[in-house]
Parts: structure tokens; C-alpha cells; sequence
């Protein structure tokens, strides 16, 4: 019978001092050790932007939205959402590099600007994009 109850018992190891004793070493160390440097990391910021000239071949072709809503592609101004999507057509350069960037006022309503995005989209071009102030 003695076999039998010896048999029975199974040794565990108890982790739960391990885990006590770990976390208390754990607490010393983070209060004896020095707490980190507080100074700035020195970083490197460029001094000119890069400039892009008018007539530069790997510029973005821009479509402008001023205040008072009037379109423009490039300098040329167009009169309304057909006449962009039929100059949007006919470009060259819009139709070869398949990209056109959105320049609008901050007074023009967000519907314009989304209007004119979906009019470069129906003429085909795949990538329309919002231009900001530094490129």
C-alpha cells in the first residue's frame, strides 16, 4: 500500500517564490540604476527644399482650384468638369505619366475638390493626388 501512495504523489515545482524573488530583484534594479538621459537626439534637417523649375519633364502636371472655384490645368484655365476630363484626355503628359496632383484654396468647399479628383479619374488618370504647400 505504501507503493501505491508513493506512486501517487507527483513533484511540482512551486514557481510562485521563483516569481516573487524575480520580481523583487526586478523593483532593486530599477531603483538603483541610473534613470535615462533626457537630452535631445540631434537630427539632421535639409536647408533648401529642392526646387522645381517651370519646365521641368518629371514635375507632376497640377490642376489648381481657386477661391472662387475657377479650374485651371497648368496655367491653361478650363471652364467647367467636361472641359477638364477633355483636357485631362487630350494631355500628353497627364495620359504618358498617369499621375495628377490637386491644388485647391483653403476657401474652396470640400465637394469641388472631390469633384475635379473624380474628373481626372473618368479621363483615366490613375493616380490623383492632393499637391501641399512644400514638395
Amino acid at each position: 500500500m505504501e507503493e501505491e501512495q508513493q506512486a501517487e504523489i507527483l513533484a511540482e515545482i512551486n514557481v510562485t517564490p521563483m516569481i516573487d524573488v524575480l520580481m523583487s530583484l526586478l523593483i532593486i534594479f530599477m531603483v538603483a540604476s541610473e534613470p535615462p538621459p533626457k537630452h535631445k537626439q540631434p537630427i539632421a534637417i535639409p536647408q533648401s527644399p529642392i526646387e522645381q523649375t517651370e519646365n521641368d519633364p518629371n514635375a507632376t502636371l497640377l490642376i489648381k482650384i481657386d477661391a472662387n472655384g475657377a479650374i485651371s490645368l497648368g496655367k491653361t484655365p478650363i471652364g467647367n468638369r467636361d472641359a477638364l476630363v477633355q483636357a485631362l484626355v487630350a494631355n500628353e503628359k497627364a495620359q504618358s505619366d498617369g499621375r495628377v496632383a490637386v491644388k485647391a484654396d483653403g476657401k474652396v468647399p470640400y465637394g469641388s475638390v472631390i469633384d475635379v479628383m473624380s474628373a481626372a479619374r473618368e479621363a483615366g488618370i490613375a493616380q490623383v493626388g492632393i499637391a501641399s504647400e512644400r514638395l
